[in-house]
């Protein structure tokens, strides 16, 4: 088989760091390919060499002169004065031809064509970037993050696609579950090498550690001390993936037991008795919601709902984009009041919050001031104290940064950063917002690691279905009108959906938000002024704290206050008026999804 497109012995390099150091890669037709890698490895710059962003230092690269490559990028940049129809078919000399193929694409991502990019939020218009791609066709697609902003529902339609697909795609994605149904091939940047293997994703860990053995082997033959990231990268994830295997085992045991324990309550009565009951809230619960219902601007969004959270659980909450979620979760540690209904706090409680848009981290400090805040170089932990340098370790950040600013991070740094701070003390109920986004691989086996062990309570906002299947003991699912409450993960979810309703698609959930309820109702919809707010807010959330960024860059010169004393009072003020606004643009939002 001819490839459509190769590189050998190819190299690049920025200023003093080598990213790709002798490469060989071939591209096929139908080859399904996932790059993985650390962050900062040099996926996203091999993808910009094949789409001809970058050029190589050296090497010899050969392009089939007919093959159209698209690019997917995971910063993105437009016009935003342009309607989605325009956006995707201004590419094409006769649009008109392509607009049948861009209904279909534009359904199945939940858009419409007639929006004005403005009007979108950051989600939406990523996707709309998504569409531009794929209607493109390209014989090589090159997809960086495609699974970001989306939900579950439109994961598993852009899996169907992407195994459909005549080209060649190579993706890069944290999403496991996505990568182990969708991929034929890897590619592994690690250290500047590029391994290959023939084998899809579902594979990975098995050749994973078969490669590691044979490092550990070479070095000991060497009579060499493999080196810092070395010694961490490997044998750490190694010993890692050992002890999560016996973990998911555990896990899918205590899963078991759950049901198990869960049925004989319901079929011994249908009603615990009193002192039973009080028993039970004086030793477990923590949170419980009686018949709670949540109005705005006269619709229903909870809808008599009760629920309790134990000691100790881990769930996870499943569903679209604005179905409800954070309501609930408001809901429960009170940041709401419930119109009717009630919530009860356990004694003792303490909440702990991991905000997705990374608000608490200051760009202009430093890792260790954001670590150690009251000054110092030691944290202080329940288990007792370290010193930063270790603790940042654990999160796979190098010593040698830690007076490094936060501004000078990645997304996926910067996530991490913000997992560090708010694991030092969690309190008792950890409440987690989408925490997988912008992580690498190795990130999440951590964060895993770290959420497996931790004592107490954990609520976590997530579309990772690997993630959430190896993590929580119980799931909320937030399906058309109402909440499935059950014992397990997404995959337990999927079975019980195929036992009861093996005619219903998961693919078929909403992207607007509905009435949630116990009973079976008709569905109702946000006002329409509600659902564009509900889309437009988050744009103007990120414009502004664009500008906010900025402002505070333009602060950092020291010079400026000596040389510009009007300036730099015109600066600070519209500083503090863009941070208010903030958050009453982020009150609003909150209230209204």
């Amino acid at each position: 088989m001819t490839p459509i497109y190769y590189i050998k012995e190819g190299n690049l390099s920025f200023a003093d760091k080598i990213l790709l150091s002798n490469i060989e890669l071939y591209i096929y037709r139908k080859d399904k390919i996932c790059l993985i890698g650390r962050n900062g490895s040099g996926k996203s710059s091999l993808m910009k060499v094949i789409c001809e962003d970058y050029d190589l230092d050296n090497g010899e690269l050969f392009k089939n002169p007919s093959v159209k490559i698209g690019y997917l990028k995971q910063d993105l940049q437009t016009d935003l004065n342009i309607n989605i129809y325009d956006f995707m078919l201004n590419q094409f000399e006769n649009p008109e031809n392509q607009k049948y193929q861009a209904d279909i694409l534009l359904e199945n991502l939940q858009l419409n064509g007639n929006e004005n990019l403005l009007n979108c939020s950051g989600g939406q218009i990523r996707r709309a970037h998504l569409a531009k791609v794929l209607i493109l066709e390209p014989d090589i697609l090159l997809l960086d993050e495609p699974t970001n902003h989306l939900d579950i529902a439109t994961i598993i339609w852009l899996e169907t696609f992407v195994k459909s697909y005549n080209g060649a795609i190579i993706c890069i994605s944290h999403d496991r579950s996505f990568l182990s149904n969708v991929t034929n091939k890897i590619w592994w940047l690690d250290r500047g090498m590029l391994r290959k293997s023939d084998k899809g994703f579902k594979y990975f860990d098995e050749w994973n550690e078969l490669i590691l053995k044979e490092e550990e082997t070479l070095s000991r033959k060497l009579h060499k001390k493999l080196g810092y990231e070395n010694e961490w990268l490997n044998a750490g994830v190694t010993a890692r993936r050992k002890r999560n295997q016996k973990r998911l085992s555990d896990l899918k045991s205590l899963r078991v037991q759950l049901r198990q324990h869960t049925t004989q309550l319901i079929s011994s009565k249908q009603k615990i008795d009193a002192s039973a009951n009080i028993d039970v809230k004086k030793t477990q619960g923590i949170i419980e919601a009686s018949n709670i219902s949540f109005t705005f601007e006269h619709k229903k969004i909870i809808d008599n709902f009760s629920f309790r959270v134990t000691k100790g659980e881990k769930i996870g909450l499943i569903g679209p984009n604005g179905s409800g979620k954070s309501t609930l979760i408001r809901l429960l540690i009170k940041n709401l009041e419930p119109q009717s209904g009630e919530v009860k706090h356990g004694t003792g409680l303490s909440i702990s919050y991991f905000d997705q848009h990374r608000l608490e981290l200051d760009s202009q400090k430093t890792l260790q001031q954001i670590i150690c805040p009251t000054g110092g170089d030691q944290v202080f932990l329940t288990s007792g104290t370290i010193h930063v340098a270790g603790y940042l370790k654990k999160f796979m950040f190098d010593p040698k940064i830690l007076t490094n600013r936060v501004s000078t991070l990645s997304g996926g740094e910067a996530s991490r950063l913000l997992l560090a701070k708010t694991l030092i003390n969690p309190g008792n109920l950890l409440i987690l917002d989408e925490p997988t986004n912008d992580l690498d691989m190795d990130s999440l086996e951590i964060l895993i690691d770290i959420l497996t062990d931790y004592k107490g309570t954990l609520l976590v906002v997530s579309h990772d279905r690997d993630f959430l299947d190896r993590l929580v003991t119980r799931s909320l699912i937030f399906d058309f009108n109402k909440i499935i409450d059950l014992i397990g993960g997404y995959e337990d979810y999927q079975q019980f959906i195929s036992q009861k309703t093996p005619q219903r698609k998961i693919e078929k959930l909403p992207n607007e938000p509905t009435i949630i309820k116990q009973s079976n109702t008709l569905i109702k919809k946000i006002s329409y002024k509600d659902q564009r707010l509900l889309e437009t807010i988050p744009l103007e959330i990120d414009l502004i704290e664009t500008k906010i960024s900025n402002l505070e860059l333009l602060l950092t010169d020291n010079n400026l206050y000596l040389s510009n004393p009007s300036k730099f009072n015109d600066v600070t003020k519209e500083l503090n008026d863009s941070k208010e606004k903030l958050d009453d643009l982020l009150a609003q939002w909150i209230s209204i999804g």
